[in-house]
């Protein structure tokens, strides 16, 4: 369970292309690394008092057989294999572990739905970024 100030905001950023940006802090970046390497399925706006979802529903959905990243509106549906769970966590979990402002990329496999996806710690503000 995450500890009550850390929060993990998720929404789509209009940078250079279309981003799925995750910013989260230290904390709330390894919860996201244990949630993706858990092998369950989560629906992230379930957890409002862990995510907060700007405009966007996000659904991680533990996959055997590839990844993908699927858009449907403003729902998604990120599937991940176990090999990219665990790319992923470590991913997450180095970037949380760095002491100044940085991010990673977490490319699904399959993506068809033109967004990257993008974690971040210490980077942004997100009232600024997702409004």
């Amino acid at each position: 369970m995450m500890k009550d100030h850390s929060m993990l905001y998720i929404g789509v950023a209009d940078f250079s292309e279309p981003t799925l940006l995750l910013i989260g802090d230290a904390f709330s970046l390894r919860w996201l690394a244990d949630q993706i390497n858990s092998g369950c399925e989560i629906q992230l706006g379930e957890l409002p008092n862990f995510v907060r979802q700007s405009k966007i529903d996000l659904r991680l959905i533990p996959s055997s057989s590839s990844g993908s990243l699927t858009r449907q509106g403003d729902a998604f549906n990120w599937e991940i294999t176990e090999a990219e769970a665990s790319q992923f966590a470590q991913q997450l979990r180095e970037l949380a572990d760095n002491a100044s402002p940085a991010h990673a990329y977490l490319d699904p496999e399959i993506n068809i739905s033109d967004i990257q996806v993008v974690a971040s710690k210490g980077e942004y503000n997100p009232q600024a970024v997702f409004g």
